[in-house]
């Protein structure tokens, strides 16, 4: 699927973990501060649904909304499921990684999203982690 027809700009994937929570939080925040809550289509990756509404629901409240936008999606997707992080790849342009540790699970996310024309971002602390990608 081509990049521009795919039906997220971005992807959160680990959004229930630490990191990932104020990282889908930080999207929401930059969605409704520029007042395009609704032109990024966006979703929020991980195991548990529940936790990812979860995620949903208080970063809305933090920004003091009932909802978020009907456009963020959730994607449930398992790092140790090479089909799911493929599935989870087609659907964004970009796929902002916040699963760890990455020096455990980071290949997996960046190799999905090579073989499937997706951008990768990593957001992690651990700088000594080489790819071979």
């Amino acid at each position: 699927m081509e990049i521009n027809q795919r039906p997220y700009h971005l992807v959160v994937f680990g959004a229930s973990g630490f990191t990932g929570q104020f990282v889908a939080e930080e999207v929401a925040r930059e969605q409704v501060a520029s007042g395009q809550s609704s032109s990024l289509p966006w979703a929020v990756a991980g195991r548990s649904r529940e936790k990812l509404q979860r995620v949903l629901e208080r970063a809305a409240l933090k920004l003091g909304r009932p909802t978020l936008s009907s456009k963020v999606g959730i994607i449930i997707c398992d790092v140790t499921n090479p089909a799911s992080l493929d599935e989870m790849a087609k659907q964004a342009a970009i796929v902002l990684n916040c699963v760890g540790p990455y020096r455990f699970y980071g290949e997996p996310v960046v190799k999905a999203c090579v073989e499937n024309g997706t951008s990768c971002i990593d957001i992690c602390g651990e700088p000594q982690t080489p790819l071979k990608h």
